[in-house]
């Protein structure tokens, strides 16, 4: 379908003050079987976008986000989170949206409130955030009304692991609408789809990224795919680790596990205390954030930026003052 024609499709759908629950779940898994396409997906965010309200900010330099469409099944630790918190420490302006766990143990928000973060503080508490320490959470539940019309069907897909279109939109649905971002695809076919409907909702810098290990970040356990949409153009690159001067590592090393067990790996690195492949893929992916905000010429450049961020302590302070600002006590 054309983004036209799918937001008539997704107008239809959310029109009725009574969803069709048979009939959502039908489109939704024909879509999945066919293939979903980029002006599906594009078509789908538009509406969505139409339906909420954006939260309105005055302009931030180096605003982006970085999360994924999750669903890799490899179950790492919360990588783009404590990397967009390194991002933050280098200077750029992060709005990482995110929800709980769907396919792990533990989520972004569950990360997060491990840390000490109120992931359901109010939009002007994250903006204050925002401004201050350069980081802030914002709960997708709290900002997509639309989506609770169908959550039960969501949840019934998600539980026979059915990942559908709306997996797809969550990364593009951010309530700031930041123009640049990074954002992980759960499988190699997602890379073009993901980076053509970013296109078509005029993102200005965006890298979409997977990696041959399965995962849906960069890693330095294998090579990855990377799609960077700039300007209107799409180019693909592969990145080897060894070009950036990290090792090829174990994927058993980027396990994960509950929000206690990921708290302390994010502590680890973030102090300075881990310096293995955990602290090099963290590198890796700050540096994308870095290189999409436009606050790194390069992933190169990213790197360095993100070295300094963690060995001056600039990532744990950003964290530490997201927590007190979200809880209202600074």
């Amino acid at each position: 379908m054309s983004v036209a024609q799918s937001q008539r499709l997704f107008q239809a759908l959310f029109s009725k003050k009574k969803i069709d629950q048979e009939l959502a779940k039908m489109i939704l898994v024909l879509l999945k079987i066919k293939g979903e396409q980029a002006g599906e997906l594009a078509g789908l965010v538009r509406v969505i976008r139409k339906l909420e309200k954006p939260i309105p900010h005055k302009s931030l330099p180096y605003l982006v986000d970085g999360c994924g469409t999750g669903g890799d099944g490899v179950s790492t630790f919360n990588i783009s989170t404590i990397a967009s918190i390194v991002a933050a420490g280098a200077g750029a302006h992060v709005a990482k949206h995110g929800n709980r766990s769907i396919s792990s143990k533990c989520g972004s928000a569950d990360l997060l409130e491990a840390l000490g973060v109120k992931i359901d503080a109010s939009p002007k508490r994250m903006l204050k955030a925002l401004r201050e320490c350069r980081i802030a959470y914002f709960h997708a539940p709290l900002y997509h009304p639309a989506f609770k019309t169908l959550q039960s069907l969501r949840g019934e897909l998600a539980k026979k692991k059915i990942r559908t279109i709306f997996n797809l939109a969550g990364p593009l649905l951010n309530p700031l609408r930041p123009s640049r971002q990074v954002i992980g695809v759960f499988k190699k076919s997602l890379i073009p789809v993901m980076a053509e409907a970013a296109k078509k909702l005029n993102l200005i810098h965006v890298l979409i990224v997977w990696n041959y290990d399965g995962t849906d970040e960069l890693t330095t356990t294998n090579k990855s795919l990377l799609a960077q949409l700039w300007k209107g153009r799409i180019k693909m690159t592969t990145i080897l680790p060894k070009t950036y001067g990290f090792k090829t590592g174990n994927r058993t090393a980027l396990k994960g596990g509950n929000p206690k067990l990921n708290r302390e790996i994010a502590s680890r690195i973030l102090e300075g205390k881990d310096r293995g492949i955990r602290r090099d893929v963290i590198l890796l992916n700050a540096a994308a954030i870095l290189y999409a905000s436009g606050r790194a010429n390069s992933l190169k450049e990213g790197i360095k930026l993100a070295v300094r961020s963690i060995d001056s302590k600039a990532a744990l302070h950003a964290l530490q003052q997201l927590s007190k600002i979200s809880h209202g006590t600074q």
